[in-house]
Parts: structure tokens; sequence; C-alpha cells
């Protein structure tokens, strides 16, 4: 979108487990093609125009991969000041706070009305509410409803609390942060049994209304773990994890049949200091890429398949820096050593820049989608295509 710089990351759209031994080209009539990325800030003049975008992979050898695509520039909103409501359903990711970040370039670029809504409170002031556990899955999203041990022993009536006692062993509350963890905001407990209520939620976010948007990032806690080549990986995933993807948008379709669904695209990961210093060596770099690869093509894929022309998918792993995009800080280089360096020591959360750049790509996204003279009253660019 104009005045966004959009980042394409050759380590994040090739998917080597050693991206670093090949060297790449990328050709477009706009843009920069540096060491480790292309790059683009388009200006008010490049609005509604299209790019064609081609990137080279090479060694010795000669050439191995190439991949041709569009950039879309985004166009100017007919009704910025119209309210457009936006739902979030993450997981970690969002402590970088990307969705604050899209709603600071969303009033930047003039649209006023843009309207986050979510039963979690911001945790700052200048933030926004959403709906974003530490945790989650699409299965937890339908499934998660827990007690605290504080709650069980509160209940004075005996049946009660051995009712909530079948839900599972009760969680043990140390911070105030690990209430907000115990139960799905879609889910309620009620005579005796969980059951999912949407409804219930957006009496709660939205005065009853479905939201304009529905933004979708999952998947990172389904697959962290899973060992395997694509292949492999790919066929675990269609029978499992996407299995559990179409269960979770039927269930929100129901209750929600004109809203637009957002699916994410995920960072790939950090580099391996990232992973020694959240597992030491009982977890690696190489495995992950490969998994992250395997579940963004599952959900290009799941999306096409689905058929949805309001469920679209939303490139956001291409734009987030591998490096400064994900937690860094100083460490001794050794034991001995009395020099330190800036080494990444988070493994799959982006850092304050990384958010920035997830927030940068979604709200180019949702430009794109508002901008121009849709017959619903947004653009009809941002498909699929």
């Amino acid at each position: 979108a104009p005045g966004l710089e959009l980042n394409v990351y050759f380590s994040d759209v090739f998917d080597s487990v050693v991206p670093r031994n090949y060297a790449f080209q990328a050709y477009c009539e706009r843009g920069s093609s540096e060491l480790t990325r292309w790059c683009f800030t388009p200006g008010k003049d490049d609005a509604g125009k299209d790019f064609r975008l081609v990137v080279n992979a090479w060694d010795d050898e000669g050439l191995v991969a190439a991949v041709t695509s569009t950039v879309v520039v985004a166009q100017a909103p007919r009704n910025p000041g119209r309210k457009v409501t936006l739902a979030l359903l993450g997981d970690s990711l969002t402590n970088s706070r990307f969705q604050d970040q899209v709603y600071r370039n969303m009033v930047a670029a003039g649209f006023t009305g843009y309207t986050p809504v979510g039963s979690r409170k911001p945790a700052t002031a200048d933030g926004v509410p959403h709906d974003g556990f530490g945790g989650y899955t699409f299965h937890a999203f339908l499934a998660r409803y827990t007690v605290s041990d504080e709650e069980v022993a509160n209940i004075q009536d005996g049946a009660e609390r051995e009712q909530l006692k079948a839900l599972g062993m009760p969680v043990k509350i140390i911070h105030d942060w690990q209430r907000d963890l115990l139960r799905s905001p879609l889910v309620k407990f009620e005579d005796g049994r969980k059951s999912v209520d949407i409804p219930r939620w957006l009496d709660r976010i939205n005065g009853g209304r479905e939201p304009d948007f529905v933004l979708v990032e999952l998947g990172v806690n389904s697959v962290f773990g899973l060992r395997g080549e694509p292949a492999e990986l790919r066929a675990k995933l269609r029978e499992g994890l996407m299995v559990e993807a179409g269960r979770f948008f039927d269930c929100l379709r129901q209750d929600m049949p004109n809203t637009t669904f957002l699916l994410c695209t995920l960072p790939v990961g950090a580099s391996q200091d990232g992973f020694a210093a959240n597992y030491g060596a009982n977890w690696n770099e190489v495995q992950h890429r490969k998994n992250m690869f395997a579940l963004n093509r599952e959900f290009d894929s799941f999306v096409k398949g689905r058929n949805d022309p309001k469920l679209l998918l939303l490139p956001v792993g291409h734009a987030v820096d591998p490096v400064e995009g994900f937690i860094r800080a100083s460490r001794p280089v050794s034991a001995r050593s009395t020099r330190k360096e800036i080494r990444n020591v988070n493994a799959v959360h982006p850092s304050d820049v990384g958010g920035r750049q997830m927030g940068d790509a979604i709200a180019a996204m949702l430009r794109t989608l508002m901008g121009g003279d849709g017959a619903d009253g947004f653009g009809s660019r941002g498909t699929n295509r």
C-alpha cells in the first residue's frame, strides 16, 4: 500500500534449509533487489497498479528455482470514514503487537472508521482489543475451557464443584495473565457441558453484529515439534490440522455468513541461535523451516479448496526479517570470551520490528480490500489469484 514498505525476504520464500548457500535475483520495474530481500515502498502514483515480480535462486551449477508473482498496490478508499470492524483470533504472535501496528497504519492512511474488536483488553493505552492467546490452535478456540484452583475452592455447592473438576485438573494461577488462557472466548459451560457459542462472543465484542473481517493468525503451535520431510509433513497436516481448520471455519461461518475471513501465512522463524536459546539441542531451525513451509503451502491449498469467495489467504510470512524480525539480545561469544554479540534469543516470536512488519503486510491487504469501488463497499482487489 502507498507509504508502507513491502518486503520479500528471500530466505522466507525459498524453502532450502540452507538458503545462505544460494544467490538471489529479483526483477521488477519498482523497488530494489538487495542481498537478502526485494523491497519497495509504493508512492501515491502507484496506487491501483500491478507490477510483475520475478525472483530467481542460483548456485554455481545454474538456476535452481524461479517464481513469478504480482505486486498489487492498494487503491485509495472511496469512503475511508465508513466503519469497518475487524476481529482477530490468534496466538502468542500477538505479543509482538502486530494488531496495534495495523491500527496505526489504517488510521494514518485515513481509514478513520477502522475499528478493531475483541474480548481481550489491550495491554497498553495505545493498544487495541483482540482475541490472541498464547498456545492456542484452531482446536483450542473450539474446545478449551478449564478452571483455576481458586475458582474451584470458592464454590460452595459440592455438586457444582465436582462438575467443574470434571473439566480436567484445575489450573494453579501464579500470574494474572494465566487467567486469560484458561478458556476460549468462543466456548461456554452450561448445564454441565461445554459448547461453542459464537453469538455470545459477538454480543460481547461487537453488539451481536458479525464483524466485516476476521483475521486468523494460527498454526505455529500445531506444527511445532513435527518431524519429517515436506511431502510427509503436508500429508500429516491434511489429515490432522487442516481438518481442524475446516471445523473452525465451518463453525464461524454459520453465524457470520457475510464476514470476510483472512487466513495469515506465518513467518518461518529465527536463526538456530534462537532455537538454542529456547530449546538447547532439543529442537532446531532446520526442521522448523520444513514445518512452516509445509504449513503455509497447506494454508494456500486449503483456501483454494474451500471455494469460499470470502475466505482469503493473507500473505504475511514473506515480509518478516528473519534476523531483526525476531527477538534479539546481547550474549557472550563463549565462556572464555570477553566479547558479546547480538543474537536471536527466541525461536518463533517476532520482535517489535517483526511485529511492525507483520502489521504493515496485514494493513496493506486490508487497504487493498477496502480501496476502490466494490459493489459491497469494498474493493474487488486482493482476492486469491
